[in-house]
């Protein structure tokens, strides 16, 4: 971003709530990138911990859930949503902004977690990529990610359609999330992730070249995946593997477009805060996410974690 982007930015009043909608816990990881990437600009956070996680659940069920979060927000006064779930975004995202926005409300904007991280892979634009293909690109990318991701092939697909010299392999990871939600110890998290970047490895019989966390919850593993790839495959490529992560991706993306699309945070007619605020919304048990929710917090920040206090979200 350049200077003058950067002051054009700093002008805007940034007002009006950017949502930002997860299954459950993950998409926090995304939001705090996001707060400190626009700190002048309110969020509202929705997690649906009361029907997570979405990875095993059918597409139908994916895309219904997600359009009745997105339609919550919508509700809160917000004008650009964010997606930050993998599941959702691979499987739910295009169909809400092709069939559903239109009618819902044609002003407003989806966006999701997949475009920033097929953008950053490849080196092309989501759109108009047709335009100037990337056929210089060449190697192998390890995605990952839940089981429903992976099933989309979503990333297979648009990562192909860029980079078609590029090779993708995709490894589900359905014990991650719940291992990590139940708070088991580094060691047991440390097996999980060695044993599926054995897999990957194993299976494709392929080495990759960069790792991409396909997942919001990844990115706390993130020292686990790098230990795991230094000694499984660190060990055949005598170097470490890149490993790519979402949210501050996601957070430099969304800035751009923010600066493209200043409209979506204008204020609106609600009373507007000077300081930044967010407002945390959950279909469960808002005393029990708050409890199991300080993981997610940046570890200089924990100390706060009591004061975010969570609010009842009807779904449905």
């Amino acid at each position: 971003m350049t200077s003058n982007q950067k002051s054009r930015l700093d002008g805007i009043q940034l007002n009006a709530p950017i949502g930002v909608f997860d299954s459950g816990s993950g998409g926090l990881t995304v939001l705090h990138a996001l707060r400190a990437s626009l700190p002048d600009q309110n969020f509202i956070y929705l997690g649906d911990h009361n029907r997570a996680p979405y990875g095993p659940k059918s597409g139908p069920e994916v895309y219904e859930m997600t359009r009745q979060g997105v339609d919550f927000l919508f509700n809160q006064g917000c004008k650009l949503a964010i997606l930050a779930c993998n599941t959702a975004s691979a499987i739910a995202l295009r169909k809400l902004q092709q069939e559903w926005l239109p009618k819902r409300a044609p002003n407003n904007r989806i966006l999701g977690v997949l475009v920033p991280m097929v953008e950053t892979i490849t080196d092309r634009p989501w759109i108009k990529w047709e335009q100037h293909p990337q056929q210089n690109l060449q190697g192998t990318v390890g995605i990952f990610a839940t089981e429903a991701t992976v099933k989309s092939k979503t990333y297979l697909v648009e990562i192909g359609k860029r980079a078609p010299m590029l090779d993708v392999i995709q490894q589900s990871c359905p014990d991650l999330v719940p291992a990590l939600e139940s708070k088991k110890d580094a060691a047991i998290m440390d097996a999980l992730v060695e044993g599926y970047v054995s897999q990957l490895v194993e299976e494709n019989n392929k080495i990759p070249n960069w790792i991409m966390l396909g997942c919001t919850h990844y990115p706390l593993l993130k020292n686990a995946f790098e230990k795991a790839a230094h000694k499984i495959i660190g060990n055949i490529m005598g170097q470490r593997v890149p490993i790519l992560c979402q949210p501050s991706v996601c957070a430099d993306s969304l800035k751009d477009y923010v600066l493209r699309h200043p409209h979506l945070i204008a204020p609106d007619n609600r009373a507007s805060n000077e300081q930044q605020n967010v407002q945390h919304f959950t279909s469960g048990c808002p005393d029990h996410v708050q409890e199991t929710t300080r993981i997610f917090q940046p570890e200089n920040n924990r100390s706060q974690s009591s004061e975010e206090s969570w609010l009842k979200a009807i779904l449905g």
